[in-house]
């Protein structure tokens, strides 16, 4: 999960040129996914291409041309094998975030209002220049990061079946999540041990 701190640490590090209030809050996307693991494999147009998640997972890239289309964003990145495309656009006063992980067929989505998070005109220091920085990652965290990181625990499955949890059960564990399973014929009861 991403923080203030490491966001403000990928910020102080990478030195990025804002031109815009919504080049600020792209970036904090773009350094949430790089807070969180995520590595760099497109940006800016390379990353705008119909086919942008065949890009190669071999090569990792800076952030060379991330903000070359004026209030477009778009970047490739990968997280173990699975690869994530996410676009930003600017529309009115929001950054409307879309992120599409390989494989998948319905984008996740987040509307951030800029002009909540972000001071203008407030000088060098990369911390002045955000202000609720820690609601802009909360709310990036809660949206995105955190769904991709359940989707990448607990893929779909076909054809139903157990919760995972109770698939520990059902293969011969006595316990669930810490918790004592006491069964009786085919049911099973979730107890805390005493």
């Amino acid at each position: 999960m991403a923080t203030e701190q490491s966001i403000l640490a990928v910020i102080r590090a990478a030195r990025p040129q804002f031109r815009t209030a919504f080049d600020k809050a792209a970036y904090t996307v773009h350094s949430s996914f790089v807070a969180t693991g995520y590595v760099l494999h497109a940006t800016g147009p390379p990353a705008f291409i119909d086919d942008a998640l065949s890009v190669s997972c071999e090569d990792e890239v800076g952030m060379d041309g991330w903000n070359d289309v004026e209030h477009k964003y778009a970047s490739v990145y990968s997280k173990g094998s699975k690869k994530v495309l996410v676009k930003c656009l600017v529309m009115n006063d929001k950054l409307i975030v879309d992120v599409l992980k390989e494989g998948g067929s319905e984008p996740l989505h987040v509307e951030l209002d800029a002009g909540e998070y972000v001071q203008e005109d407030a000088g060098s220091n990369y911390g002045s220049q955000f202000k609720n920085l820690w609601k802009l990652v909360e709310n990036i965290n809660k949206e995105v990061l955190n769904k991709l990181d359940a989707a990448s625990r607990n893929p779909p499955r076909s054809g139903g079946g157990l919760h995972p949890d109770l698939e520990h059960f059902h293969n011969g564990s006595d316990t669930v999540n810490g918790w004592r399973v006491y069964s009786r014929g085919n049911r099973g009861v979730v107890w805390p041990e005493i």
